[in-house]
């Protein structure tokens, strides 16, 4: 899949709306940071998915194993350094963390445990996204391997995937 620069311009309003949304400016930008994020995980669902497509497309197959551990590699570096940059503040002003909402965190488990609250709080969009990939996978699994589904639902999925 080529880059399209019409998605680069949505991703640049996406993330505008989500910056506007933690200003706290006005009330409107407040309500519209949700546009931002739900236009972040369409695109991303997209773009991803459109990943595993082009893969199938050219081998026949898919590895679920090759795509977890590369999408693994781009979004977990970044988000453990930037998890121990937030809480490095804890930890000089002696305060008490929640080693359960820590884990859960680390985990990509939050979103599940939601009594406990969150740790890091910026982090239950990534969980999100992270079963997503999951997700994505394990459905063109069953997919691939169901003849039926195969033989009905895959042909129309990518000539979806080659229209858009």
């Amino acid at each position: 899949m080529n880059r399209l620069r019409e998605l680069d311009f949505l991703r640049g309003i996406a993330i505008l709306l989500v910056l506007l949304r933690h200003q706290f400016l006005f009330y409107w930008t407040e309500k519209m940071g949700w546009i931002g994020v739900d236009l972040f995980f369409v695109l991303s669902g997209f773009l991803v998915s459109g990943l595993l497509f082009k893969e199938y497309q050219k081998h026949n197959k898919i590895d679920g194993k090759r795509f977890l551990i590369r999408r693994g590699f781009k979004i977990y570096p970044i988000f453990y350094l930037f998890y121990i940059l937030y809480l490095i503040p804890f930890y000089s002003n002696n305060k008490i963390l929640d080693f359960r909402k820590m884990a859960t965190d680390l985990l990509f488990l939050q979103n599940y445990a939601t009594g406990w609250g969150y740790a890091y709080p910026a982090s239950w969009s990534l969980a999100v996204e992270e079963h997503f990939y999951f997700g994505l996978v394990l459905s063109f699994y069953l997919v691939l391997n169901n003849k039926r589904l195969d033989k009905i639902f895959f042909p129309i999925l990518i000539f979806l995937q080659k229209k858009f």
